[in-house]
């Protein structure tokens, strides 16, 4: 009986793959990652100041920080405007641009804006700083306009966003600049925990749209350590549609507290969270992350950059 327990506990610590190898500058906090279309160089940007850049010629690096995007932060008249948080980035083809939405926010409140920047190439000095497009908790909505994420389905562009306060909303965008006036819908919602999910990344596989997104406590864990499991993880609901009726692997409704677990603590790697995917052109689908190294401490400033190939098992990704 006592080999089958130390079995079970071994296969649980394993259930998760390492991150991949970083060489360079590896910190990062709620990273956002693109590869330029022209060469295929990769460009991180990362949360804090005007959103600290770097860049590297694979997803292994080396890394380097190259500066911020917009190193005067936002013009957005608003508290944070120097400190912008969760950069999305994607490219479209009709503009020739790539267009970054960041937040604005007030910590610890529901008091926020999102904005958006584009430039031609990503490289640094190339930013343009458009403000608003119009997405704010300005007349006290139900959600909190945070974590921006873009997508298209079914050819239109939408933004997911949104955070604890009644967690994760989706709406059309007018251009890459403005949000529609369409009212928004709730795509998912955890009654547990304090509503704690937030930083919504939607992305497009085979006849589905999974939505991920990071659930539990996330940060000042050098501070006051949560109950185990209760830390930042990983999970994932899906739908056909993309636009709502997201369900886990189980059949439960990601607005009725559902969400498979992607990638949890393990090991050294601990809560990994404010992740992305990123279509790389050797790799295929890749998910990236934040976490703490145990081996290297658990506050902000010690967070670093993680990446895992996605595998697919009966229609689901795993890592």
């Amino acid at each position: 009986m006592l080999h089958l327990v130390c079995f079970a506990l071994i296969a649980l610590a394993n259930a998760f793959a390492n991150p991949g190898p970083c060489i360079g500058d590896c910190w990062t906090h709620d990273p956002g990652l693109y590869q330029r279309k022209s060469d295929g160089r990769y460009f991180r940007f990362a949360t804090g100041g005007g959103v600290r850049l770097s860049s590297a010629p694979t997803i292994t690096g080396p890394w380097k920080a190259v500066g911020d995007v917009l190193p005067g932060g936002s013009k957005i008249d608003h508290v944070g405007s120097d400190n912008l948080w969760a950069p999305d980035v994607h490219y479209q083809d009709n503009t020739k641009k790539y267009y970054m939405y960041y937040s604005v926010s007030e910590l610890g409140k529901k008091n926020s804006v999102i904005g958006v920047a584009s430039s031609d190439t990503m490289a640094p000095g190339s930013w343009t700083d458009h403000g608003s497009i119009g997405l704010d908790t300005a007349n006290n909505p139900p959600y909190n306009t945070i974590d921006a994420n873009w997508i298209r389905i079914d050819g239109t562009p939408y933004l997911n966003w949104g955070s604890f306060w009644q967690n994760l909303f989706q709406a059309r965008m007018e251009n890459p600049l403005k949000i529609s006036g369409d009212a928004p819908r709730q795509i998912a919602f955890n009654g547990t925990l304090n509503h704690r999910i937030e930083a919504a990344f939607e992305f497009q596989h085979g006849n589905y749209y999974y939505l991920t997104f990071s659930s539990g406590i996330g940060g000042n864990y050098d501070v006051t350590l949560p109950a185990q499991g209760m830390e930042y993880s990983i999970r994932v609901c899906r739908s056909e549609g993309g636009k709502g009726n997201f369900v886990d692997k189980a059949g439960r409704s990601c607005l009725e507290s559902g969400g498979t677990t992607l990638l949890a603590s393990h090991g050294n790697v601990y809560a990994p969270g404010g992740q992305g995917i990123v279509q790389d052109k050797i790799l295929g689908l890749v998910l990236y992350y934040h976490y703490a190294d145990k081996n290297k401490g658990l506050a902000k400033s010690q967070y670093q950059f993680g990446w895992n190939r996605l595998n697919w098992v009966d229609g689901w990704p795993t890592v």
